[in-house]
């Protein structure tokens, strides 16, 4: 698998030169076509989401894409956010998000998994609480169960 990391001014400028070609693309707002499935996993908010394509290289450009635009509304919510360092699991690798909500902290992940079909889904993962390296351990086999 590709690693791929990313830094806050990876992202800020990512975030900048969508948001200044993104006035089109939000109103159009592009989407994956996904069927959106949410479930629990020990309190914590999951959702898949089916990519279209089925290369590694889409669902990763998926992936960016999904942490993109929660950077794009952070930023135009003036809500305060900080990305942190990958998280790696057994069946995938989380991109985690911190963010500051009206004076409260919420956590975020997103990451990609493959099916044993090949079909890719993008997963995000939403909590109150810190998300451990466990926690999204416990996610990711979840999630590889659900898509079997």
């Amino acid at each position: 698998m590709r690693k791929v990391v990313f830094n806050k001014k990876f992202l800020v400028a990512v975030g900048l030169c969508l948001s200044v070609a993104g006035g089109f693309a939000l109103k159009q707002r592009i989407s994956t076509k996904a069927s959106d499935h949410s479930f629990q996993v020990n309190g914590m908010n999951v959702t898949i989401q089916k990519c279209e394509g089925t290369s590694q290289e889409i669902m990763e450009e998926d992936v960016d894409e999904t942490i993109s635009n929660e950077v794009m509304s952070m930023e135009e919510k003036g809500y305060k956010y900080e990305i942190g360092d990958t998280i790696e699991t057994k069946y995938t690798d989380f991109t985690p998000m911190m963010k500051e909500v009206n004076d409260e902290m919420a956590y975020n992940a997103f990451g990609g998994i493959t099916s044993k079909s090949g079909k890719n889904y993008i997963v995000i993962v939403k909590s109150q609480q810190k998300l451990t390296q466990n926690d999204l351990e416990t996610v990711a086999e979840t999630v590889k169960d659900q898509v079997k």
